[in-house]
């Protein structure tokens, strides 16, 4: 009956928050899912294959001038890749225990030149990402592992309690401050991904990030960031800072959308840190590599992380000083609906381990929209 239960209300709460203030405005429903079919070709822990994957249902509702209010909920299933391969920084950015979860349940207002943002969120939505990496199926190429691994963050599928702003300083110059609950409710168990708390008894995680935005035509053609972090808990406090930086290399016919893109990241905590010191990242996206394949997306990227000394007294074992990960994938769009990518990652020092031998891993990734 529990399972029965728990269904009987996501549909219930699926319907509310999709209606909620519907006469006030306009309500857009999507429906879609992502599946990642993967395999441990050579090396890692054991090899094996696995199916992972999630089915998304969000709504966007329009209220008054400005103003929108904004729900995902995501079904997570399969089994994660990471248990095959023995990494750090994980495989997949994807890769969750099964579950249903809020993932997002946000008010939206904006300004002019302003935006305020109330609700339950990611952090790596707004913050410390790359436009050119999000392509990439490693979680690093997402959001450095200084951060997501060192502490408890709100990354897919969790959500914390958090506020949020941003300004534009200048017409180029943008400003993003946010505070967020330092617990984000990683625990297996459908209700508890509906916790608004923003306890600062349970700690508290400060985020700020200032960027600097070159376009064309309101189109972006590159992005400078630098931000700082710092979590403030109970039990654990750990700051740092990163940067990042997006770069068009080459355009085509003189379309910013087409060509050729860099992007770098580094991330460092200065002391302390829990498990990685420090993290650098490096790739590339040409976006329509080849006639007629216009949205069709070709990568290749390269990152590592630096384990501190603390992580390496901790273990009861010899380990090496970081971990690697090379990236290529080819994003091949079929149509509005599906996408197929084809993926390739060489693990090397997996887990920092040097007992484990370095990975190859393949991955299927299948994008389609249902509704």
């Amino acid at each position: 009956m529990r399972p029965l239960f728990h269904k009987l209300i996501t549909a219930y709460l699926l319907f509310f928050t999709s209606h909620t203030f519907a006469q006030n405005g306009k309500t857009i429903v999507e429906v879609f899912a992502v599946e990642d079919f993967s395999s441990v070709i050579d090396g890692g822990i054991t090899q094996g294959e696995t199916l992972m994957g999630f089915i998304s249902l969000t709504h966007e509702t329009s209220l008054w001038s400005g103003a929108s209010l904004k729900g995902q909920h995501v079904l997570n299933h399969g089994k994660p890749l990471t248990d095959y391969v023995g990494d750090l920084q994980t495989i997949s950015n994807i890769e969750a225990p099964r579950n249903i979860y809020l993932y997002e349940f946000i008010l939206e207002q904006k300004f002019k030149g302003h935006t305020l943002i109330i609700g339950k969120s990611e952090i790596n939505a707004l913050f410390a990402y790359s436009t050119h990496g999000l392509g990439f199926i490693h979680s690093s190429f997402g959001i450095g592992p200084e951060m997501s691994v060192n502490v408890p963050l709100a990354t897919f599928p969790y959500a914390a309690m958090g506020i949020y702003t941003n300004i534009q300083l200048q017409k180029n110059f943008h400003l993003s401050a946010a505070v967020y609950d330092g617990r984000p409710n990683t625990e297996i168990g459908y209700l508890k991904s509906y916790d608004f708390s923003l306890n600062s008894k349970r700690g508290l995680f400060w985020i700020g990030e200032i960027d600097y935005q070159i376009t064309k035509e309101k189109t972006q053609l590159s992005t400078y960031k630098m931000g700082v972090w710092s979590l403030q808990g109970n039990s654990q406090r750990e700051s740092g800072f990163y940067a990042i930086m997006d770069q068009t290399l080459l355009t085509e016919n003189e379309d910013p959308t087409q060509g050729l893109h860099a992007f770098a990241q580094y991330g460092r905590i200065p002391n302390n840190a829990s498990v990685f010191s420090n993290y650098k990242g490096l790739g590339m996206v040409y976006y329509g590599a080849f006639k007629k394949r216009a949205q069709d997306q070709l990568g290749l990227a390269w990152g590592q992380g630096n384990v501190s000394n603390i992580y390496r007294e901790g273990l009861s074992r010899p380990s090496d000083r970081a971990e690697t990960v090379i990236e290529a994938y080819y994003n091949y769009v079929l149509n509005d609906q599906i996408e197929v990518q084809l993926d390739s990652q060489y693990i090397v020092n997996p887990g920092v381990d040097p007992a484990v031998k370095n990975a190859l891993v393949g991955i299927l990734r299948l994008k389609y929209k249902i509704l």
